[in-house]
């Protein structure tokens, strides 16, 4: 058997392994350390595979591909084994030091919070309220780890970390810092123009990675990151609702738009070879 790529997505995996079925072409999918190789049995099939892969990398979650897993396949017939997406035990596996490190850093900001009161934070932490407090420069990035209630930092770490441990997984702590960075930034500034420095959370953050993931996940699979299309949609809609005013005045709706804003074209940035080709 020939070695053809190997894959981090096995959704992706499992769509051009039941799609070359139907050309008949066996490909053989072998589970490798949290990643997916394919094997193509037959070595007179090589040309025609390499140019149908290059095209599915291109469109990976065309419809033809669905068309295709749905007439043939299932996950037991490739024998892709598929990982619970949130599984706590597959999450600290695959964690790395700044995806635990914000973790850290917004619970014990939390607690700092439950002992002195959201106030005494804010004085430290909140977005520059005073021209006096331009310079201390922190306070452009720290409103991303104050959360106000529990549900809040909840839902805020668990989107966190089944986000962010993919991107540094695959991509690096350095990559996973440059868009904490950015987004964080970005989405605090955005949020300033209209609640001036009275808010705080990650959302920012995480909108910028469901952004990023999601469109690097569709448009470059090979790189092992990706995030479910029910997720990017409803975060669409939770934007939508936050400006009709459904959510109330409470939600951040400046920085959730600004930071999938930045995730974008972020992605959109460090994707453009791939974008060019599939043009």
């Amino acid at each position: 058997m020939i070695h053809i790529i190997t894959l981090s997505n096995p959704q992706a995996a499992d769509l051009f392994v039941n799609y070359m079925a139907t050309k008949g072409m066996r490909i053989h999918a072998k589970n490798e350390n949290q990643q997916i190789s394919l094997w193509l049995e037959d070595q007179h099939q090589l040309d025609m595979v390499e140019k149908e892969l290059n095209t599915f990398l291109r469109e990976p979650f065309h419809p033809r591909y669905q068309a295709a897993s749905w007439q043939t396949g299932d996950p037991q017939k490739t024998g892709i084994k598929y990982r619970p997406a949130f599984s706590i035990k597959n999450m600290v596996q695959r964690s790395g030091p700044l995806t635990v490190l914000v973790i850290i850093l917004c619970i014990l900001v939390f607690i700092w919070q439950q002992v002195v009161g959201d106030y005494n934070v804010m004085l430290h932490l909140a977005w520059p309220y005073e021209e006096s407090l331009d310079f201390e420069v922190w306070r452009y990035i720290t409103p991303a780890f104050v959360h106000f209630s529990l549900m809040h930092i909840a839902f805020n770490l668990a989107m966190w970390w089944y986000l962010a441990s993919q991107t540094e997984q695959q991509l690096g702590t350095s990559k996973l810092f440059v868009i904490m960075l950015v987004s964080a930034l970005f989405s605090n500034w955005a949020q300033s123009l209209f609640t001036d420095s009275n808010f705080g959370g990650l959302s920012g953050v995480v909108y910028a990675l469901i952004g990023y993931v999601g469109l690097t996940g569709i448009r470059n699979p090979e790189k092992g990151i990706g995030a479910p299309t029910g997720l990017i949609v409803f975060s669409i809609l939770w934007i939508v609702a936050g400006y009709m005013g459904v959510l109330g005045d409470s939600i951040g709706n400046a920085a959730h738009f600004a930071g999938f804003l930045i995730g974008l074209l972020m992605a959109l940035w460090d994707n453009r070879h791939q974008l060019s080709r599939g043009s």
